[in-house]
């Protein structure tokens, strides 16, 4: 595994990936490379049942490698954003839950990678945001799309039209972060929050993600209510609905087997 990356399981079923390229975490091509690749080791791991992402440094991510950037052709720039994307896409797409836990600045490609994560935590460190137009360009890996999502169209272009860096007590307020501790509490925040998960079913939870991601990009109502149907009708043949219900019935805690 790369240097700049630890993975490891923290029990059976949660996973930790620790991002730490020095100082500052920027994302390099390469960088990203090796993320994506881990993320698809991940997410074929069918014990792994939520995965949380960090930092091992004291920020989350400055965003795109700007010094690598320099030196880039036009052509090269867009292979680049290919990467970037390519990255993010599958971290949204990996099938189990994603926490991210910010801490420090997260800036530009930094903000957009935990856009691809469903649960955002933050210390109260934290400064965030999308200053891509404040050096000639616009947040081009999500940034517009998942932000607009997350906050809102009108919140989302005040955030990328000025450029501004917001605290995390603000970043809160907007509904881009889930939750605000302090920089000690971080860590078993998200570990809470990856147990609280683990107490439903891992089918349940997989096809929820599912359904929600994908109605992102249907057009109406009925299409919608369809998709849902379809993940529902998955989750009620499993063992672990089985299961459930007799866990209920005899009053006890159900005993899931991914199944």
């Amino acid at each position: 595994m790369s240097k700049n990356l630890n993975f490891k399981k923290l029990d059976k079923y949660i996973g930790c990936l620790e991002i730490c390229r020095e100082p500052l975490n920027a994302l390099s091509s390469v960088f990203l490379e090796e993320i994506h690749s881990i993320i698809k080791k991940i997410n074929i791991d069918n014990e792994c049942r939520v995965l949380i992402i960090k930092s091992g440094l004291k920020n989350f991510s400055v965003g795109a490698d700007l010094k690598e950037r320099k030196i880039m052709s036009k052509s090269e720039s867009h292979n680049a954003l290919e990467i970037f994307n390519n990255c993010f896409n599958a971290i949204e797409d990996i099938k189990i839950p994603t926490i991210c836990l910010i801490n420090g600045y997260c800036l530009g490609g930094g903000t957009e990678l935990s856009l691809s994560c469903d649960i955002r935590v933050a210390s109260e460190n934290a400064i965030i945001g999308l200053p891509e137009t404040s050096i000639g360009i616009i947040p081009g890996a999500g940034g517009t799309f998942r932000l607009s999502k997350a906050i809102g169209l009108q919140n989302s272009k005040y955030w990328v039209f000025t450029a501004k860096k917001f605290s995390a007590k603000e970043s809160l307020k907007y509904g881009f972060l889930h939750k605000l501790v302090d920089e000690n509490e971080l860590f078993e925040c998200g570990l809470k929050i990856a147990n609280d998960i683990l107490k439903n079913a891992p089918i349940a939870v997989k096809s929820s993600k599912k359904a929600i991601n994908e109605n992102l990009f249907l057009n109406d109502r009925l299409a919608c209510i369809e998709n849902e149907r379809i993940n529902y009708n998955k989750t009620l043949i499993t063992k672990d609905r089985d299961e459930a219900l007799d866990a209920f019935i005899n009053k006890r805690k159900p005993i899931w087997k991914n199944e």
